[in-house]
């Protein structure tokens, strides 16, 4: 991205903020931190006017204007706006129901000669789930559960949740992130009475309250404290790389071995008490494929994956 088109977004995502520091926008944009002010300075050259504060809590507040003209979309960004919308499966979230719709109002917006490009790539591109004797159909493989939404707008007033399952368990929780594999969605929840950190099951929860009272204010240190110790560690060679790139759960990280980027070392943590964990976990470093090494690997994981394998040889 060059400077003037780092401008102009920056200015942007500014004017979308009430407040933002110069690390939001080192991470926002990768870039560093002398870059970063050097960009404020642009930015209030240009007439931006930003008010600045110090302390911990301390940042930039920009006073709202009419500054920034209409937004407006050129033709890379309709393309891009308009191939996420083919690329997803309408039924995944509950906010993407209305894909169709949203897809005709971006040709609605487009200039003659944008809409033809975008119908182009309409009829050029395929991606998994279409159906090939309809490519404007698409498989509705992965029906979100009704509870969904319901958790991602509660999620959205306040983190701190009151959640029931079917079982009438109770978690007083505070919730980190929502995720999908394999056929179901799960919600990664902070315990905050036990201290520990689960993850449920989404269409076995049955009621989602928003819990009034505050949150403590290191919920942060909490919840890395509670991290337990890594029990499964295994390196991968390029083919499981590319794997590993296709599924895995959002916030897993490999760490890679050489500068090319062909091995890497793999660690995380399994709940040996779950069987459901258990044989997730097996069925995922299957998944794999052969180039994994197991460097530490539970006993209790290691019988999983052998039973599963015992299957194919019956």
């Amino acid at each position: 991205m060059n400077k003037t088109t780092r401008i102009n977004t920056e200015m942007r995502y500014i004017n979308n903020r009430q407040q933002f520091t110069i690390s939001d926008l080192m991470a926002e944009f990768q870039i560093s931190r002398s870059t970063a002010a050097r960009d404020l300075a642009t930015i209030q050259e240009l007439g931006m006017p930003l008010l600045s504060s110090v302390g911990p809590d301390g940042g930039f507040t920009v006073m709202r204007n009419q500054l920034l003209p209409a937004v407006q979309f050129n033709t890379d960004e309709l393309k891009a706006l308009f191939v996420s919308f083919m690329a997803t499966t309408n039924t995944q979230l509950p906010f993407l129901k209305n894909r169709q719709t949203l897809s005709e109002k971006l040709l609605a917006i487009a200039s003659q000669s944008q809409q033809e490009a975008l119908v182009e790539l309409k009829q050029l591109l395929r991606f998994e789930n279409t159906n090939p004797a309809n490519v404007d159909l698409l498989e509705l493989t992965d029906l979100a559960p009704a509870m969904l939404k319901t958790m991602i707008n509660a999620s959205l007033v306040s983190r701190h949740l009151r959640i029931t399952m079917a079982s009438a368990q109770t978690y007083d929780s505070y919730v980190q992130y929502l995720y999908h594999q394999g056929p179901a969605w799960q919600v990664v929840i902070f315990e905050l009475a036990a201290q520990q950190t689960r993850t449920l099951p989404l269409g076995q929860i049955q009621q989602v309250a928003i819990d009034a009272t505050e949150l403590p204010a290191d919920i942060t240190d909490q919840i890395k404290q509670a991290q337990p110790k890594p029990n499964l560690i295994v390196q991968l060679g390029a083919a499981a790389i590319q794997q590993f790139k296709r599924l895995h759960r959002p916030d897993r990280l490999l760490q890679y071995l050489d500068p090319f980027e062909q091995t890497a070392r793999y660690t995380d943590y399994v709940d040996v008490t779950s069987q459901s964990d258990l044989a997730l976990a097996a069925s995922w470093l299957l998944y794999l494929g052969p180039a994994v090494t197991p460097i530490k690997v539970p006993a209790t994981l290691k019988n999983q994956i052998q039973q599963q394998l015992n299957k194919w040889q019956n």
